[in-house]
């Protein structure tokens, strides 16, 4: 008899090169940056509930005519790249970014790291995603920390979930690892 197998997972995952900075906060902290008394919507927030809108659209029109899905799929990666690199923040150099390849998905992401992280650390996280330059900063939840032992430089392999009210961040992540599907490989 044939058993059915339960997939745990909410959204699909790529393996990708990001750039990544994270750092560990206490139970006082917020991120940086994040202003709990903002009353309008962050201008990031605003582009990725315009971006779910265009997605939705897109999706209809990809049944009707797939060749002008695309082409509108291209034009607003375009104009995300423009907007990623004028929102940019001059204080945060590309370069102050870790290039790594990590396992990444709407609901969170996975990489080897250089320290144990206890289960349940809150971490902020910087992620530039490539190659369109969208810089995501965001609070997650470290779900595991295993070491792996292959790698000295960075020995344990780090999962963490994005927090669950972080509807944005998720957003553009999906939004990521579709484009990312989208583009055909050259290799």
């Amino acid at each position: 008899m044939l058993s059915k197998r339960v997939e745990r997972r909410s959204y699909y995952r790529i393996d990708d090169t990001i750039g990544l900075r994270y750092s560990i906060l206490d139970n006082s902290e917020t991120a940086p940056g994040e202003d709990l008394g903002q009353l309008g919507m962050p201008l990031t927030n605003l582009f990725a509930e315009i971006d779910r809108e265009f997605n939705l659209v897109t999706n209809t029109l990809w049944r009707e005519n797939p060749s002008m899905a695309q082409a509108l799929g291209l034009l607003n990666r375009k104009i995300s790249l423009i907007a990623a690199h004028s929102l940019r923040n001059a204080d945060q150099p590309v370069e102050s970014y870790e290039e790594l390849m990590v396992s990444i998905s709407g609901s969170g992401l996975a990489f080897s790291g250089t320290e144990n992280l206890p289960v349940g650390s809150q971490l902020h996280l910087s992620v530039l995603l490539k190659p369109s330059d969208i810089q995501l900063n965001f609070v997650g939840e470290v779900v595991a920390c295993e070491q792996l032992g292959t790698d000295l430089n960075h020995p344990y392999w780090i999962r963490v979930n994005i927090a669950e009210n972080d509807h944005s961040t998720q957003e553009q992540l999906i939004q990521h690892v579709v484009q990312k599907q989208c583009i055909p490989r050259t290799d």
